[in-house]
Protein backbone atom coordinates (compact mmCIF):
# COMPACT_ATOMS: atom_id res chain seq x y z
CA UNK A 1 0.00 0.00 0.00
CA UNK A 2 2.70 2.29 0.38
CA UNK A 3 3.81 1.78 -2.98
CA UNK A 4 0.77 2.49 -4.48
CA UNK A 5 0.38 5.90 -2.69
CA UNK A 6 3.68 7.21 -3.43
CA UNK A 7 3.00 6.34 -6.82
CA UNK A 8 -0.69 7.94 -6.61
CA UNK A 9 0.25 10.74 -4.73
CA UNK A 10 3.24 11.25 -7.61
CA UNK A 11 1.86 9.77 -11.09
CA UNK A 12 -1.87 10.17 -10.17
CA UNK A 13 -4.04 7.62 -11.43
CA UNK A 14 -1.72 6.17 -14.13
CA UNK A 15 0.56 5.58 -11.37
CA UNK A 16 -1.93 3.71 -9.13
CA UNK A 17 -3.20 1.64 -12.26
CA UNK A 18 0.65 0.95 -13.51
CA UNK A 19 1.92 -0.01 -9.74
CA UNK A 20 -0.58 -2.50 -8.78
CA UNK A 21 -0.96 -3.94 -12.08
CA UNK A 22 2.82 -4.43 -11.48
CA UNK A 23 2.26 -5.88 -7.70
CA UNK A 24 -0.74 -8.16 -9.71
CA UNK A 25 1.67 -9.62 -12.17
CA UNK A 26 3.65 -10.60 -9.22
CA UNK A 27 0.97 -12.14 -7.71
CA UNK A 28 0.07 -14.06 -10.92
CA UNK A 29 3.47 -15.26 -10.25
CA UNK A 30 3.35 -16.04 -7.04
CA UNK A 31 0.50 -18.28 -7.20
CA UNK A 32 1.40 -20.10 -10.07
CA UNK A 33 4.72 -20.85 -8.32
CA UNK A 34 2.85 -21.97 -5.36
CA UNK A 35 0.18 -24.41 -7.92
CA UNK A 36 3.13 -26.02 -9.55
CA UNK A 37 5.42 -26.22 -6.12
CA UNK A 38 8.24 -23.61 -6.20
CA UNK A 39 7.12 -22.28 -3.15
CA UNK A 40 6.81 -24.83 -1.24
CA UNK A 41 10.58 -25.17 -2.32
CA UNK A 42 11.42 -21.92 -1.59
CA UNK A 43 10.02 -22.85 1.84
CA UNK A 44 11.77 -25.93 2.95
CA UNK A 45 15.17 -24.05 1.40
CA UNK A 46 16.50 -21.65 3.78
CA UNK A 47 18.91 -20.38 1.66
CA UNK A 48 17.06 -19.39 -1.38
CA UNK A 49 14.21 -17.47 0.95
CA UNK A 50 16.94 -15.60 2.74
CA UNK A 51 17.90 -14.60 -0.44
CA UNK A 52 14.35 -13.41 -1.44
CA UNK A 53 14.11 -12.01 1.82
CA UNK A 54 17.41 -10.03 1.52
CA UNK A 55 16.40 -8.74 -1.70
CA UNK A 56 12.62 -7.79 -0.58
CA UNK A 57 14.37 -5.66 2.42
CA UNK A 58 17.02 -4.23 0.42
CA UNK A 59 14.49 -3.04 -2.33
CA UNK A 60 12.07 -1.31 0.67
CA UNK A 61 15.17 -0.15 2.12
CA UNK A 62 16.31 1.73 -1.34
CA UNK A 63 12.49 3.20 -1.68
CA UNK A 64 12.35 4.27 2.23
CA UNK A 65 15.90 6.10 1.31
CA UNK A 66 14.98 7.46 -1.87
CA UNK A 67 11.31 8.75 -0.22
CA UNK A 68 13.41 10.38 2.68
CA UNK A 69 16.15 12.05 0.55
CA UNK A 70 12.82 13.46 -1.70
CA UNK A 71 11.12 14.98 1.24
CA UNK A 72 14.18 17.13 1.96
CA UNK A 73 13.16 19.61 -0.09
CA UNK A 74 11.60 22.60 0.89
CA UNK A 75 7.45 23.18 0.70
CA UNK A 76 7.79 25.56 -1.65
CA UNK A 77 9.74 23.50 -3.91
CA UNK A 78 7.28 20.81 -4.03
CA UNK A 79 5.02 23.00 -5.67
CA UNK A 80 7.30 25.07 -7.92
CA UNK A 81 8.11 22.65 -9.90
CA UNK A 82 5.70 19.39 -11.22
CA UNK A 83 8.45 15.97 -11.76
CA UNK A 84 8.45 15.11 -15.10
CA UNK A 85 6.29 12.11 -15.84
CA UNK A 86 8.04 8.51 -14.96
CA UNK A 87 8.26 6.19 -17.97
CA UNK A 88 5.24 3.52 -17.29
CA UNK A 89 8.00 0.76 -17.10
CA UNK A 90 9.24 2.31 -14.20
CA UNK A 91 6.32 2.32 -12.44
CA UNK A 92 5.09 -0.50 -13.09
CA UNK A 93 8.44 -2.17 -12.34
CA UNK A 94 8.41 -0.31 -8.64
CA UNK A 95 5.01 -2.35 -8.03
CA UNK A 96 5.85 -5.71 -9.63
CA UNK A 97 9.46 -5.55 -7.47
CA UNK A 98 7.44 -4.35 -4.49
CA UNK A 99 5.58 -7.64 -4.11
CA UNK A 100 7.89 -10.45 -6.00
CA UNK A 101 10.35 -9.88 -3.68
CA UNK A 102 8.05 -10.58 -0.96
CA UNK A 103 8.64 -14.18 -0.05
CA UNK A 104 5.92 -13.74 2.34
CA UNK A 105 3.92 -13.97 -0.23
CA UNK A 106 4.71 -17.51 -1.40
CA UNK A 107 4.99 -18.81 2.25
CA UNK A 108 1.10 -17.75 2.37
CA UNK A 109 0.10 -19.10 -0.81
CA UNK A 110 1.56 -22.13 0.36
CA UNK A 111 0.04 -22.39 3.68
CA UNK A 112 -3.09 -20.62 2.86
CA UNK A 113 -4.56 -22.15 -0.45
CA UNK A 114 -4.13 -25.47 -0.51
CA UNK A 115 -6.37 -25.82 2.55
CA UNK A 116 -9.26 -25.21 0.34
CA UNK A 117 -8.65 -28.05 -1.97
CA UNK A 118 -10.97 -30.83 -1.31
CA UNK A 119 -9.97 -33.95 -1.18
CA UNK A 120 -10.52 -35.62 -4.57
CA UNK A 121 -10.17 -32.41 -7.04
CA UNK A 122 -7.61 -31.58 -9.47
CA UNK A 123 -5.01 -29.69 -7.48
CA UNK A 124 -3.04 -27.62 -9.94
CA UNK A 125 -6.36 -25.71 -11.69
CA UNK A 126 -7.87 -25.17 -8.08
CA UNK A 127 -5.25 -23.40 -6.74
CA UNK A 128 -4.81 -21.41 -9.98
CA UNK A 129 -8.08 -20.55 -9.74
CA UNK A 130 -7.89 -19.16 -6.02
CA UNK A 131 -5.09 -17.58 -6.99
CA UNK A 132 -6.44 -15.91 -9.43
CA UNK A 133 -9.69 -14.85 -7.12
CA UNK A 134 -7.07 -13.29 -4.71
CA UNK A 135 -5.18 -11.50 -7.34
CA UNK A 136 -8.28 -9.93 -9.05
CA UNK A 137 -9.69 -9.03 -5.09
CA UNK A 138 -6.14 -7.57 -4.16
CA UNK A 139 -5.92 -5.93 -7.66
CA UNK A 140 -9.46 -4.11 -7.30
CA UNK A 141 -8.77 -3.02 -3.92
CA UNK A 142 -5.11 -1.38 -4.26
CA UNK A 143 -7.36 0.35 -7.30
CA UNK A 144 -10.08 1.75 -5.64
CA UNK A 145 -7.63 2.26 -2.48
CA UNK A 146 -5.41 4.37 -5.31
CA UNK A 147 -8.25 6.17 -6.65
CA UNK A 148 -9.00 7.04 -3.67
CA UNK A 149 -5.27 8.79 -2.96
CA UNK A 150 -5.85 10.85 -6.04
CA UNK A 151 -8.89 12.04 -5.03
CA UNK A 152 -7.55 13.59 -1.85
CA UNK A 153 -4.48 14.78 -3.46
CA UNK A 154 -4.85 18.02 -3.35
CA UNK A 155 -5.05 18.09 0.73
CA UNK A 156 -2.51 15.47 1.16
CA UNK A 157 -0.20 17.52 -1.41
CA UNK A 158 -0.41 20.68 0.58
CA UNK A 159 3.43 21.46 0.79
CA UNK A 160 3.96 20.77 4.58
CA UNK A 161 1.73 17.81 4.76
CA UNK A 162 3.28 16.22 1.17
CA UNK A 163 6.20 16.48 2.95
CA UNK A 164 5.78 15.28 6.58
CA UNK A 165 4.03 11.98 4.42
CA UNK A 166 7.20 11.52 2.31
CA UNK A 167 8.80 11.24 5.68
CA UNK A 168 6.23 9.00 7.17
CA UNK A 169 6.20 6.92 3.82
CA UNK A 170 10.16 6.74 3.61
CA UNK A 171 10.43 5.75 7.18
CA UNK A 172 7.73 3.08 7.02
CA UNK A 173 9.25 1.46 4.16
CA UNK A 174 12.54 1.38 5.39
CA UNK A 175 10.73 -0.45 8.74
CA UNK A 176 8.70 -2.78 6.24
CA UNK A 177 12.73 -3.22 5.08
CA UNK A 178 13.99 -3.81 8.37
CA UNK A 179 11.68 -6.13 9.68
CA UNK A 180 11.27 -8.33 6.59
CA UNK A 181 15.35 -8.61 7.03
CA UNK A 182 15.31 -9.61 10.33
CA UNK A 183 11.92 -11.52 10.72
CA UNK A 184 12.78 -15.44 10.73
CA UNK A 185 10.44 -17.84 8.89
Amino acid sequence: MAVVTKNALAHGRRGVVLTTTGIALALGIWVTATAVGLSALLRTSGEALFVLKLVGAAYLAYLGVRTLLDSRRRPADLLASAPEPAPAHAIFRQGFLSAISNPKLGVFFVTFLPQFVMPGQPVLPRLLLLGVIFAVIGFTWLNVYGIFVTRMRDVITAPRVSQWMERVTGVVLLGFGARLAAERF
